[in-house]
Formats: structure tokens, C-alpha cells, sequence
């Protein structure tokens, strides 16, 4: 039978996670383990592939929607990994290494923690010039070795919605972590359009990371098309996160152009799929567009005063506490 009285069901809600707090933990412990045996079927794979880094990629592109998805080992301790991606500032730090993110801000809510990304081409552009993408930020920790977080938003530029962006890790032996990294949104009828005429001119020549097969020399061929996109795009959001573990510990003030710098270079790495341009023209706009982040964040706090900040997840110690 259904209740219809909404007070009671919240009370039935409440009292439902008071006697039963097992369920809510139990289900971050199937997320662990699932995450765990994907790790164990796929070391194979991220032991030996294509990519000359140990990661797993897979994607799709029907239905209306993109997702690309990355597995991979970090060579960080997996507190460290959920410390600086549990932390939702640390973010705007990660994102605008990507070429098309210009600029990211971050503010305490009702209840939540919004990061505002600003994109756009990958190009230089002002902060006015280019598109707001408001996402949520939250988190979850089983406090075991295992945790998730995930930004969302509704709305993106050309028709496109439903951005999630999603991480989620677990601890390895030899101070190791395993995560799984997803990026995915929808898109309409008028989006499709304008990435078939991309396709068709500018990324004609552009290809994802997935082999599809061998040429007659024996060297793979790489899915292009819709794929190709959210592969390299997913990609670059991975390598952005792998640039900013490495780089996290440094001088404070060394940090940002030892961070791009990092992220640039391992890029090329998989240079067939990721070039856009050249460094010196890449650290250039990255300069300018940090200098109009920290003036955006500046405006931010200046509105919300202490309610900017948005809360870091606790440590191991604090949990166990």
C-alpha cells in the first residue's frame, strides 16, 4: 500500500535509514566490489594495449547520447586521490587544464557545492564571451577504500544536457589506486548536425583512442566519428586529473604553470588523437584565462563572503573517529 501523506514519508524515510543504515553501506560495498572485480578482469588489458599507459577505454555514442569512459591505474595513494577529487575547489584547478574549459568557479548553495565551468572554443575568449555550465558537485565515501564523486548538469551549450561527470577509485597495493573516470551528456537533432559538419571539415581527420582493427601493416585503426569526439575529450579530462595528482604537492606558487605545463606534455604523448595546437600558444591562452579565474572567483567571494567555500571530504583518521 502507498502512502500518500508526506509527512509520513519522510518520517518512514528517516526512521528507514536509522534501523537499516546497513543498506546504504552495503551499497557502497557492491560499488567497491564491482569496481574491484572490473580491475581484475581488465588488468590484462591495461597491462598491454595500444595506449602505452595503463588504462581501459570504452565508449558510445547512440541513442542521443555520448559517453566515454576510462579506467586506469594512478601511481598516487588512494588517499591522496580521494582527497584532492573528493574536494569540489580542486576541481576548478582540474577542469580548465582542458583545452575548451576557460575559466571555473566554485560556491556553497543550499545544500550543495556548484561549480560553474565557462566553455568554450579552444581558443582564447573573455569570460563573457562563452558559455556557463552550472554543475552539482557531490560526493560519497564508504570509508573503506572506495568512494565517488560526480558532477551533474542540466543544461550545456548547442542543445546538449544531462553532463554527468563521474569518478569513482579504489586502493591498490604499493600505494596504487584504480579509478574509473566517465563523461557523458545528450544531445538533440541540431547538435548532431553541427558535430556532422565538424566531422565532415575540421575533425575529419581526427580519430578517438579504441582500435577498431588493422591496417595491412598491422598498425591499429582508431574509431573516429561520435566516438572518436567523447573519446578524446574523456581523455583529456583523465590526463588532466593524472596532471594535477603529480603536480599537487609542489610550491604553492609553482603549481598552476607546472600543472599546465604537465598536462601539455602528456597530451602528447597520444599526440595522432590530441593535438589542437601548439604549447607555447596553449600556455599562453592558460595564462590569460587564469588570470580571468581568479578574478571571477574573486567577484564570487566578494557575493558570498565565507559561504564560497565549499566543504573538503574528512580524512581517514576524522572517519574512523
Amino acid at each position: 500500500m502507498r502512502c500518500n501523506n508526506p509527512l509520513i514519508s519522510l518520517y518512514l524515510s528517516i526512521m528507514g535509514l536509522l534501523i537499516f543504515p546497513d543498506l546504504v553501506l552495503a551499497q557502497f560495498d557492491d560499488d567497491a566490489e564491482a569496481l574491484m572485480d572490473t580491475y581484475v578482469r581488465i588488468t590484462p588489458k591495461l597491462e598491454n594495449n595500444v595506449y602505452g599507459i595503463p588504462v581501459y577505454i570504452e565508449s558510445n555514442g547512440e541513442n542521443n547520447t555520448m559517453l566515454g569512459e576510462i579506467y586506469g591505474l594512478i601511481q598516487h595513494p588512494y588517499e591522496d586521490v580521494r582527497q584532492a577529487l573528493g574536494t569540489p575547489d580542486n576541481w576548478c584547478e582540474i577542469a580548465p587544464q582542458h583545452f575548451n574549459i576557460k575559466a571555473c568557479t566554485y560556491q556553497h548553495l543550499d545544500g550543495y557545492c556548484e561549480l560553474t565551468f565557462y566553455t568554450g572554443r579552444k581558443y582564447y575568449e573573455a569570460p563573457d564571451d562563452v558559455y556557463q555550465v552550472p554543475y552539482q558537485f557531490s560526493r560519497s565515501d564508504n570509508g573503506n577504500g572506495y568512494f565517488h564523486a560526480s558532477l551533474t548538469a542540466t543544461k550545456g551549450p548547442m542543445g546538449t544536457k544531462d553532463y554527468r561527470i563521474e569518478v569513482e577509485a579504489i586502493s591498490l597495493k604499493d600505494s596504487r589506486t584504480f579509478i574509473h573516470f566517465s563523461y557523458s551528456y545528450k544531445y538533440n537533432a541540431l547538435t548532431r548536425m553541427g558535430m556532422t559538419a565538424y566531422l565532415a571539415t575540421l575533425g575529419s581527420n581526427k580519430v578517438g583512442f579504441s582500435a577498431t582493427s588493422e591496417d595491412e601493416q598491422g598498425k591499429p585503426i582508431y574509431v573516429d566519428g561520435l566516438r572518436g569526439i567523447i573519446e578524446r575529450n574523456a581523455v583529456r579530462y583523465y590526463l588532466a586529473i593524472q596532471s594535477y595528482l603529480d603536480t599537487k604537492n609542489m610550491p604553492a606558487e609553482k603549481q598552476f604553470n607546472a600543472r599546465i605545463n604537465h598536462w601539455f606534455d602528456l597530451t602528447e604523448n597520444h599526440h595522432l588523437q590530441l593535438y589542437e595546437m601548439d604549447k607555447e600558444d596553449y600556455l599562453k591562452y592558460k595564462q590569460l584565462e587564469h588570470q580571468d579565474q581568479l578574478k571571477l572567483q574573486q567577484d564570487v567571494n566578494n557575493r558570498n563572503g565565507d559561504k564560497s567555500k565549499c566543504d573538503p571530504p574528512q580524512s581517514a583518521n576524522d572517519q574512523a573517529e
